[in-house]
């Protein structure tokens, strides 16, 4: 699966979002969704992407807040796990599904 230049939805309970993986340093995502309330949250970031096999991958990345951002993105079992660490030091760990957006 080639998951550069494609779209993908992440559903973690409490949030969705969407990510656009534009190149292997570049993604914008857009937070739809918070706490059952429709939003339209989006940000361009630099990333890096590390394959550990093929399907599943490490993601990493800075958001202007300060927020870091690191999920493990498995295409195969359709899982995303996410670390993020808030700019007080709030540690937040959540796991969602993953499903490509069908073009």
């Amino acid at each position: 699966m080639k998951i550069i230049g494609n779209e993908f939805l992440a559903d973690f309970g409490m949030a969705k979002a969407r990510f656009h993986i534009q190149s292997e340093t570049s993604l914008t995502f857009t937070i739809t969704e918070q706490n059952g309330n429709e939003v339209n949250i989006s940000e361009t970031v630099e990333i890096k992407i590390t394959e550990i096999r093929p399907q599943l991958f490490l993601v990493t990345w800075k958001e202007g807040s300060g927020k870091t951002i690191t999920q493990v993105q498995d295409y195969e079992k359709e899982i995303i796990y996410s670390n993020w660490t808030l700019p007080d030091g709030e540690f937040i760990n959540k796991i969602g599904t993953l499903k490509q957006v069908d073009e």
